[in-house]
């Protein structure tokens, strides 16, 4: 999926937080976005997800080179960041039913318990993961399905090294077969994506080669 973000920005109360960005993100390229905390980086994120809707300007959506409805967007692309919520109530097998029941992926429930290292944690409810363990469920959600677009925020936050290694290696086997785009301040989140852009250089917020 191709993105571009045509002039935007977005205000809160007086203070823009992102202001007359423009950017083309070509399909099945990867983009790492950095920068300080508060740069803007997550709600940079928020605006490409739709998310959140721009204060002025407009992100577009391309797919197959065809104009791609902005509305289906959140219900069509993996995202895993801080502030989406999982199914507390749910068992881990129920949760992954649920989301798959309305989103397609090759693989089987049992393969992404598997592959998620979770074979062990079916019938356990999401309210008693740990942060760790919701972290990477989150990522399962998001990597496993079949979708054209991965949007990431901070994918490592509450993972420990094995958490983080299972990551990069999910995440680099998606490298090329979909748009990716990784939120973030952490080299190890990131280091293995080849265009980034850092919201902390304001003069120049263009896409840089690593």
């Amino acid at each position: 999926m191709r993105i571009k973000l045509n002039k935007v920005g977005k205000r809160f109360n007086k203070e823009w937080i992102v202001k007359n960005l423009s950017l083309d993100i070509p399909s099945q390229s990867s983009l790492s976005i950095t920068g300080a905390n508060g740069s803007g980086k997550s709600t940079l994120i928020k605006l490409i997800s739709a998310y959140m809707e721009p204060t002025s300007g407009n992100v577009q959506y391309f797919k197959n080179e065809k104009k791609y409805s902005a509305e289906r967007i959140p219900y069509t692309i993996g995202l895993a960041t801080p502030y989406l919520n999982l199914i507390e109530e749910f068992s881990l097998k129920e949760h992954l039913e649920f989301h798959f029941k309305f989103r397609v992926t090759p693989h089987t429930i049992d393969e992404i318990m598997k592959k998620s290292n979770f074979q062990f944690s079916i019938d356990k409810k999401i309210k008693d993961f740990s942060s760790g363990m919701k972290q990477r469920l989150k990522l399962a959600l998001a990597i496993y399905g079949e979708n054209q677009l991965i949007i990431l925020d901070e994918p490592t936050s509450n993972l420990d090294q094995e958490g983080i290694e299972w990551y990069r290696s999910q995440i680099q086997q998606k490298l090329g077969k979909c748009t990716i785009i990784v939120a973030s301040n952490q080299r190890h989140e990131y280091d293995f994506i080849p265009h980034t852009i850092n919201l902390s250089n304001s003069d120049d917020l263009s896409i840089q080669t690593l």
